[in-house]
């Protein structure tokens, strides 16, 4: 009788140890070609975003310019430089919509600390570099470009290597503009909304 009943949770425990592993095993990345075309955008809608936070930044009125001396710009603002009325893009909101609309929530988060509000590091304290107020929106005087040359991605060679169905990490080769040795690079995709975001920079 013993035997009988130790058989019996045996057999119970093993069952419930098949549902829970079925229940909980993570579920499969989506296949590339779910994601292909979604990935192939939004890494091409990330080099303007990329210009902007790493390259080239916003256009705007130089310290020699006529308009910065006609209009006492560096008087008022001593560290900013004023942008261009005509840019692209004008106000701080439409860069955190530009942003939202490529990366995923939390990598727009951590961008936005750095780019509207700046950082402490161990040699000191890195400024905004942008700045909005009720003359428009500024860049930081010294703002010098960490990106200068774009990524080239050869999306034939693109192929998801890990994730579940909300998560899609990416393998694809790429090279820089004046570097044409290839490299392989990690991106990864989250699934936000019910739309696609790069969760990684794409320079």
């Amino acid at each position: 009788m013993k035997c009988k009943w130790s058989c019996a949770l045996v057999a119970l425990l093993l069952a419930f140890s098949l549902v829970c592993f079925n229940s909980c095993r993570r579920p499969p990345p989506p296949a590339l070609e779910e994601i292909y075309d979604d990935a192939v955008d939004l890494i091409e809608r990330s080099y303007a975003v990329n210009d902007i936070l790493f390259g080239h930044g916003l256009p705007v009125w130089q310290w020699e310019s006529a308009y910065a001396e006609i209009n006492y710009v560096y008087q008022n603002r001593p560290l900013y430089e004023t942008v261009i009325p005509y840019s692209t893009i004008t106000t701080a909101d439409r860069i955190k919509a530009l942003l939202s609309s490529v990366y995923s929530a939390a990598y727009v988060e951590s961008l936005s600390a750095s780019l509207f509000d700046g950082y402490a590091y161990e040699e000191g304290v890195m400024p905004a570099q942008i700045k909005e107020d009720a003359d428009g929106l500024h860049q930081h005087r010294e703002y010098i470009p960490l990106v200068t040359w774009q990524r080239i991605y050869d999306y034939s060679t693109m192929r998801v290597v890990g994730g579940d169905d909300r998560t899609a990490v990416i393998l694809v080769n790429s090279y820089l503009e004046n570097d044409p040795t290839p490299m392989e690079v990690e991106l990864v995709l989250v699934l936000e909304n019910g739309a696609w975001r790069l969760d990684t920079p794409t320079y």
